[in-house]
């Protein structure tokens, strides 16, 4: 069973166990297990395949929510914007971004927080209903945190960004895969199209979204003689317990060092304190190489919906072929 499965099974699993007590009067082990279940479906947001993981942590926050306090009905309401709160950039990523509409996450937190705080006054919540909603909140306003920090801080770096332009040639590279074996760009040229795709790192959601995205498009691209290649921080480690809680059929390469990041100007320091990516941390990208070697497309990081839609790429790729 893969990671992925594990957290939206646990999330179901104790959810269904929260209500069982509930519905048999063991109101505190509801309440502990509740924040389980509810937390869980939070990381199943990030590792669930496709859109289950949003819908699954949408139904555990309304059920955590109502079993918590089940005389009203905003308590469902303030748990589901709570829940939701991670997965609303995923959900409009493709028009949103990174640093589109920066107040969302920030929004969506302090309305579910009034309406927990107004429910607990008017209802005259007791200690449980008080501490476990509150313990997830608490987790909620360092998640909100995190994510208007990097924001910002995305926004900060690419408002000025150039980097590589199409036309030129594309610096080789020297990287390992995920199985530890070593991948040149060079050794694809006059074979292969190459198509590179830059991602944060295993610990970013949007790039899991992405990757997934052009997993499912990876025979359009195939039939064009394009070879995917990802590219990112993390280790090989790392980058094979991916590839496999995300199902991916193409190479993910390691460039823990940030060396082709930086040869293609994809790599800015970042704030972030995860001292792990010291080199800094990759923009996410994406570059079609032809046979020759010449960069014909470069999406905007700028507008990192982009990668998230390769039919932008495919008109480039019949030109290819024509040529």
């Amino acid at each position: 069973m893969h990671r992925r499965d594990v957290y939206f099974y646990l999330g179901l699993l104790s959810f269904a166990a929260s209500v069982t007590c509930w519905a048999l009067g063991y109101f505190l082990a509801s309440a502990i297990i509740g924040v389980i279940a509810f937390s869980t479906s939070s990381f199943s947001v990030k590792n669930g395949k496709g859109n289950l993981g949003i819908w699954e942590c949408a139904i555990v926050s309304i059920g955590f929510g109502y079993t918590i306090s089940p005389q009203n009905y905003a308590m469902p309401v303030a748990m589901l914007l709570l829940g939701l709160m991670p997965a609303l950039r995923l959900i409009f990523f493709k028009s949103l971004g990174y640093t589109g509409r920066m107040y969302m996450e920030v929004g969506s937190y302090v309305t579910g927080l009034a309406l927990f705080i107004g429910s607990g006054v008017y209802y005259h919540f007791n200690w449980i209903q008080w501490t476990f909603p509150g313990i997830c909140f608490l987790f909620g306003l360092l998640l909100t945190a995190i994510f208007t920090m990097g924001s910002l801080d995305v926004k900060r770096r690419v408002s000025n960004f150039l980097g590589i332009r199409t036309g030129g040639k594309a610096p080789d590279f020297n990287l390992q895969d995920q199985d530890g074996n070593n991948t040149t760009l060079s050794e694809y040229k006059g074979k292969r199209h190459v198509l590179l795709i830059f991602v944060r790192g295993d610990w970013c959601p949007t790039c899991h979204i992405m990757l997934r995205t052009y997993e499912r498009n990876k025979n359009k691209f195939a039939e064009k003689n394009i070879q995917l290649l990802a590219i990112g921080p993390d280790p090989v480690g790392v980058n094979k317990a991916m590839m496999e809680r995300l199902d991916l059929d193409y190479k993910v390469l390691s460039d823990d060092k940030g060396e082709a990041a930086k040869a293609f100007g994809m790599l800015f320091q970042s704030n972030n304190p995860d001292t792990k990516f010291q080199e800094g941390i990759p923009l996410p990208a994406a570059f079609l190489i032809d046979v020759n070697g010449v960069i014909a497309y470069t999406s905007n990081p700028k507008k990192p919906g982009e990668m998230l839609m390769p039919e932008t790429i495919f008109p480039v790729v019949e030109k290819l072929k024509a040529a």
